[in-house]
C-alpha cells in the first residue's frame, strides 16, 4: 500500500503582511455581512457588491469573501439556488426565540438594531416582521443578558468587559487576559485620558498607538478599569466605542471582538484593492504540484472567553450547475443597468467590474478576457459614458467642465509694444537665432509649462522611473494645476484625453486629481498645495503603485534652487505685476531689464523665466527671443548666468537677428 507524502511543518508568528492579510479578511466578511442585513434577503454577489457601494471593494472581492467562508469553520454565509445567505437564518424554529435572538446577534458578531433584529427573526419563523418590535422591546430589556448599543442598537452582555474583583491581576485574569499582557500598555493607558466623558476617544488613542494592530474590547475595558477603578462604566465604555467614528469594529467567534482605527481600515481596503489589480493580471498555468514543507503562520495565542454558540441547522446546499461559455451579448438594457451603477457610484468604476456586476463574468473565467473587450468597445461607443482612464468609466457629463480647456490665467497675452522710436518690441526669432546654451535650455522640463511644450517628456532618463520629483510653480499653485511636461510619458494613464487620478499619502490622506491628456495639465492640486510652504519651488514626490490610476504622494521639506522664491521676493514680483497690468505699456523687454537688473551676478534661464512669469506669462521662446535679439543681455561665457549691461539698454537689437525674425 503506497505511503501519504510526508509534510514537513513549522510555526512561526504571523508576519506583518499576513497579519494585515487576516484582518482584511475579517473586514471583508463583516462588510458582506452587513450588506445581507441590509438587503433582509438571499442576495446574488451582484447585489451585495452594489449594496457595499464601495470604490475598492467589487464583485470580485465579495465572492472571493464568500467563496471562502463556504470552505471555513464555522462558516457566517450559505449559498442556495445561486443565492447568497446568511446562516443565521436557518436558525431551528423548534428552539426557543430567545436562544435563536442571542445567536443572531451572536453570528452577526456586533451589535444589531431592533429593525435588523425583527427583519431576521422574521426571515427565521416566517412570520411579518411587525409582530416582533414589541416583544424585543421586552426581551431585550434584560441587562444580564443584553447592552443597549447607539441608537436603537443591542448586544450581548457577554462581549462586556468583566470588572467584579478589585485587584488587577484578577480582572485581567476574569477577562482571559494574562497579567503580564497588561505591561505594555501601563503607561499608554495613563497618558490617554480615561473618564467617563471620554471613553471614545481614549479608546481611540490606545488603538492608533498601536499602529494597524487589532485591540480586544475586553483588554481596553481592563485597561480603562484600571485608571478608573470603581467609577468604570463596561455599558457605557462599549457604547462610546461603537458611537467613535473613528473606530472599526471587527467580529470574531465567541464574542471576541476587537477594534481597529479607521486609518487602518482604509489601508486594508486598499489591500483589499491590490488583489484586485493582480486578480485582473493573465493567469498563468500553475505546474503540477509538488510536495513540499509547510509553514504554518500563528498569531500569538490570546485567551478569550468561551462563549459556546447553539447549533445552526442548515439545508443542504443545492449542487451548482455550470453554465456553457457563451459569447458575451450587450443588450441595451444592459447599459441602461450598468448607466444606473454608475449614477449609484458617483466615482470612475472599472471595466472589469462592471463586467462582474451585470455579467458576473471575473478574472479567471474562460470567457473573461474577451468578454471585457467587448464590453469596453460597448462602453465606448455609448455617448452615455465616458472613458476616465486605467479601463475605468463613469457617466458623460459629470466631469467638471472646466477641465477640458486651458484655464485663463495660464494663457499666455499676444501684446504689441513699440518703443519710442518706433521699433517693435519683443519679437520673436526662429530657435537657429537663439545665443548662448539657450536651445539647450529651452528643453528643461522646469523651462516648459502648460501650453507651451515639446508635447513629450525632454527629461532624460529618471533610473527608477516608478518615482518622479516634482516642482510647483506659482502660477500652478494658485490655481491648483500641474503641467505635466515634467512627467515621463505613460506616467498617468494615458488611454483617455481625460482621466482621473488618485494621490495617496502615507496617512491615508487621498488627493483626487483630473488629467487633461490632450492639454497637457492635471487639475485639482489645492488639497495638496495647502501643504506646501513656498509659493513657488516647493517639491512633492509621486510613486506608482499596482494600480495605475493610483500614486503615493509624499510633500517634501526640499526646495528648487530654480524655481524657489521667498515670500519676500514674491510679494515684489505681485506687486510688479500689479504696475505693469496699470500701466498697459511695459514691454517684457523693460520687465527683464528691471528683474535682471537687481541681481548683478545673473540669473539661469529657469530662474529668470520662474520670475518673468509671476509678472507675465510669457513662453520660453519669447523669453530666449529677448535676450538673444537686445545688445544689453549677455550669457556670462562658461556659465548659464544671464546678465543685465545697463549702458547697452539704449543700443537696440542686433540685426545680425532679423533673418531670424518670425514672420
Amino acid at each position: 500500500m503506497p505511503t501519504a507524502n510526508k509534510v514537513a511543518v513549522a510555526v512561526r508568528p504571523l508576519t506583518e503582511m499576513e497579519r494585515d492579510n487576516l484582518l482584511a479578511d475579517i473586514y471583508l466578511s463583516d462588510l458582506v455581512y452587513d450588506a445581507l442585513l441590509e438587503r433582509g434577503e438571499a442576495s446574488k454577489v451582484a447585489d451585495l457588491a452594489q449594496e457595499i457601494n464601495h470604490a475598492h471593494i467589487g464583485f470580485a472581492l465579495v465572492r472571493g469573501a464568500l467563496d471562502r467562508d463556504v470552505h471555513e469553520a464555522p462558516s457566517r454565509f450559505v449559498l442556495m439556488a445561486r443565492l447568497w445567505n446568511l446562516k443565521a437564518r436557518y436558525m431551528d424554529t423548534t428552539r426557543s426565540l430567545e436562544r435563536n435572538l442571542m445567536d443572531v446577534i451572536r453570528l452577526a458578531g456586533k451589535p444589531l438594531s431592533t429593525a435588523q433584529l425583527a427583519t431576521e427573526l422574521s426571515v427565521i419563523y416566517d412570520r411579518p416582521s411587525e409582530i416582533y418590535f414589541g416583544l424585543l422591546s421586552k426581551v431585550l430589556a434584560n441587562e444580564n443578558l443584553y447592552f443597549k448599543g447607539p441608537g436603537s442598537s443591542y448586544g450581548l452582555a457577554e462581549w462586556l468587559p468583566l470588572v467584579d474583583s478589585e485587584d488587577l491581576t484578577e480582572v485581567a485574569l476574569d477577562n482571559k487576559i494574562k497579567p503580564e499582557a497588561l505591561t505594555p500598555f501601563k503607561a499608554l493607558s495613563a497618558k490617554v485620558g480615561w473618564s467617563k466623558t471620554t471613553y471614545g476617544e481614549a479608546s481611540y488613542k490606545t488603538i492608533a498607538a498601536l499602529k494597524g494592530r487589532p485591540i480586544s474590547h475586553r483588554l481596553l475595558g481592563v485597561l480603562a478599569w484600571s485608571e478608573l477603578g470603581a467609577s468604570y462604566d463596561p455599558r457605557a465604555h462599549l457604547a462610546a466605542c461603537l458611537s467613535e467614528s473613528r473606530l472599526v469594529w471587527l467580529s470574531a467567534e465567541k464574542g471576541k471582538g476587537r477594534w481597529i482605527t479607521r486609518e487602518t481600515a482604509e489601508k486594508l481596503e486598499r489591500l483589499l484593492a491590490d488583489r484586485v489589480t493582480l486578480l485582473t493580471e493573465e493567469v498563468e498555468e500553475a505546474p503540477a504540484p509538488v510536495p513540499v514543507p509547510v509553514v504554518v503562520a500563528v498569531a500569538e495565542p490570546v485567551v478569550e472567553p468561551e462563549v459556546v454558540a447553539e447549533p445552526v441547522v442548515v439545508p443542504e446546499p443545492e449542487p451548482v450547475v455550470e453554465d456553457t461559455v457563451k459569447p458575451l451579448s450587450v443588450s441595451d438594457e444592459d447599459l441602461a443597468a450598468i448607466f444606473t451603477v454608475l449614477g449609484e457610484r458617483g466615482v470612475p468604476v472599472e471595466v472589469a467590474e462592471l463586467l462582474a456586476l451585470q455579467y458576473e463574468v471575473v478574472p479567471g473565467d474562460p470567457s473573461f478576457k474577451n468578454d471585457l473587450a467587448l464590453l469596453d468597445r460597448a462602453l465606448q461607443a455609448d455617448a452615455r459614458f465616458v472613458p476616465v482612464g486605467a479601463g475605468r468609466f463613469r457617466e458623460a457629463d459629470s466631469l467638471p467642465p472646466f477641465v477640458f480647456d486651458l484655464p485663463e490665467f495660464l494663457a499666455f497675452p499676444d501684446l504689441q509694444f513699440v518703443s519710442m522710436d518706433g521699433e517693435i518690441m519683443d519679437e520673436e526669432i526662429e530657435d537657429e537665432g537663439f545665443a548662448g546654451s539657450l536651445r539647450q535650455d529651452l528643453l528643461l522640463p522646469l523651462a516648459q509649462d502648460a501650453g507651451d511644450d515639446e508635447k513629450d517628456y525632454t527629461g532624460g532618463s529618471l533610473g527608477d522611473s516608478s518615482s518622479v520629483t516634482l516642482v510647483v510653480k506659482a502660477h500652478h499653485k494658485e490655481i491648483g494645476t500641474f503641467p505635466l511636461c515634467q512627467l515621463p510619458n505613460g506616467f498617468f494613464p494615458s488611454d483617455a484625453p481625460v482621466v482621473e487620478v488618485t494621490l495617496r499619502e502615507e496617512d491615508g490622506t487621498t488627493h483626487e486629481i483630473i488629467v487633461n491628456n490632450e492639454r497637457r495639465l492635471a487639475f485639482n492640486f489645492f488639497s495638496l498645495y495647502e501643504k506646501i510652504v513656498a509659493d513657488s519651488g516647493g517639491c512633492f514626490q509621486l510613486t506608482s503603485t499596482p494600480r495605475s490610476y493610483e500614486f503615493r504622494v509624499e510633500v517634501l521639506e526640499e526646495t528648487d534652487p530654480q524655481v524657489y522664491l521667498s515670500q519676500e521676493r514674491y510679494a515684489e514680483l505681485l506687486s510688479a505685476r500689479e504696475q505693469a497690468e496699470e500701466s498697459g505699456d511695459v514691454a517684457t523687454f523693460d520687465i527683464v531689464c528691471e528683474l535682471l537688473g537687481e541681481y548683478p551676478r545673473g540669473l539661469d534661464f529657469v530662474q529668470l523665466l520662474t520670475e518673468v512669469n509671476v509678472v507675465r506669462r510669457v513662453t520660453r521662446r519669447k523669453l530666449a527671443s529677448i535676450l538673444s535679439n537686445y545688445f544689453c543681455f549677455v550669457q556670462k561665457a562658461g556659465t548659464g548666468q544671464w546678465r543685465f549691461d545697463t549702458k547697452k539698454r539704449d543700443m537696440g537689437t542686433d540685426r545680425t537677428k532679423r533673418k531670424y525674425l518670425k514672420r
